[in-house]
Formats: structure tokens, C-alpha cells, sequence
């Protein structure tokens, strides 16, 4: 029970801070408006803000946690890095997905570039 906490929790927990920022500030003025006709937030905004909360979480977080569920832990931060950007410009219209590509790309480069830096180097030292 404490490895699937520990591999599926730092997913939803990204998931869950990407989708509620965002439709926080996309609710912000409705609320403010709603509270000063009525003085307070009527029920069904509050199950309206849920609703689209829990709708739009299940949509960020299944493949990457269907990913981690096989194993590929890191491809589905991957998955989750490239959803988050397109979500965000899904609900900003400000381009977030090609920096988050870029991102990604350029974190592989570098990675390969590392492991294959430490191979000559393990090379170059044993002979």
C-alpha cells in the first residue's frame, strides 16, 4: 500500500495543484459577482466548480497514472509535463504546450548526453 501511495501521489498531487489554480483564477470573478448579489456562493456554483474540478483532473491525470501503473513512472511525468502545458493553454489560451515539449526534449539531451559523457569517462579511466 505505501509504493502505490508513493507512486501515485506525486502525480494526482501536480494534477490536482495544475487544475485547482487554474480554475480558481477562471471561477474568481464569478464568485466575487455571485457574493455581492447574494452575499454568499450559491450551491450550485460551488457544485458547478467541483464538478469541472473532478471532470478536468480525471481527464489530466488517467495516462499518467495509467503509466506509472506499468511501471513507466517516468513516462508518465513525461505524459503529465505535455498535458499540464496543453491544459494550460486549453484554459489560458497562452501557449504553454511547446515550452513544455521543449523542455522535455531538451531534459532527454541532456540526460543522454550525461550517460554518454559518463561512458567515455569509465572508458578512458580503465584503459
Amino acid at each position: 500500500m505505501y509504493n502505490a501511495i508513493k507512486k501515485y501521489a506525486p502525480i494526482l498531487f501536480l494534477s490536482t495543484a495544475i487544475v485547482s489554480g487554474l480554475n480558481y483564477f477562471a471561477y474568481q470573478a464569478i464568485i466575487q459577482i455571485a457574493q455581492a448579489q447574494f452575499g454568499t456562493i450559491p450551491i450550485s456554483l460551488i457544485s458547478e466548480i467541483i464538478t469541472t474540478i473532478a471532470i478536468h483532473l480525471i481527464a489530466l491525470s488517467v495516462l499518467p497514472l495509467a503509466l506509472s501503473a506499468k511501471n513507466r513512472t517516468l513516462t508518465g511525468y513525461v505524459a503529465l509535463i505535455i498535458l499540464g502545458g496543453i491544459y494550460i493553454t486549453y484554459m489560458t489560451g497562452i501557449n504553454a504546450a511547446g515550452p513544455a515539449i521543449a523542455i522535455v526534449a531538451f531534459s532527454y539531451l541532456a540526460f543522454y548526453g550525461y550517460l554518454k559523457a559518463k561512458s567515455i569517462y569509465s572508458y578512458y579511466r580503465t584503459k
